[in-house]
């Protein structure tokens, strides 16, 4: 064998070792993708749960996504929870007419928020509005 026919032989097998890692790889991102949109969907079958537990699904489609538009603007805020239980607190009153009981939490997710800090007159308009107050 000459060293030419001993250099195409090695770059032969240099060629087929980097096709080998480069099928090895693309198997590895698709387990990997796979593996993120199984999460995925499991993630969206929770969130649907919660939205179907809580009554949300009576709402039309439209509804639906407005809310969850309206939530999406809270993605930033530093403490939503605490900025949701304003506004809705602020709401139940006006619709009420009545004062809330001392303690009570609208969201029970974060028992420990602080609302008192949060200036909701301008998430309020924000929200409705769609700005960024």
């Amino acid at each position: 064998m000459t060293r030419e026919e001993r250099a195409a032989k090695r770059a032969q097998r240099l060629k087929e070792d980097i096709a080998a890692k480069g099928q090895e790889l693309a198997q590895g991102e698709a387990q990997q993708r796979a593996d993120a949109r199984a999460k995925r969907d499991r993630r969206r079958q929770r969130v649907g749960t919660l939205a179907e537990a809580a009554g949300l699904l009576i709402w039309d489609d439209t509804t639906l996504a407005g809310l969850f538009q309206i939530l999406a603007t809270l993605r930033e805020t530093p403490d939503p929870v605490a900025v949701l239980e304003a506004l809705v607190g602020e709401t139940s009153l006006a619709l009420t007419g009545t004062a809330a009981p001392a303690g009570a939490s609208l969201l029970t997710s974060a028992p420990t928020s602080d609302s008192s800090t949060v200036s909701t007159r301008g998430w309020k308009a924000s929200l409705l509005t769609g700005g960024n107050n």
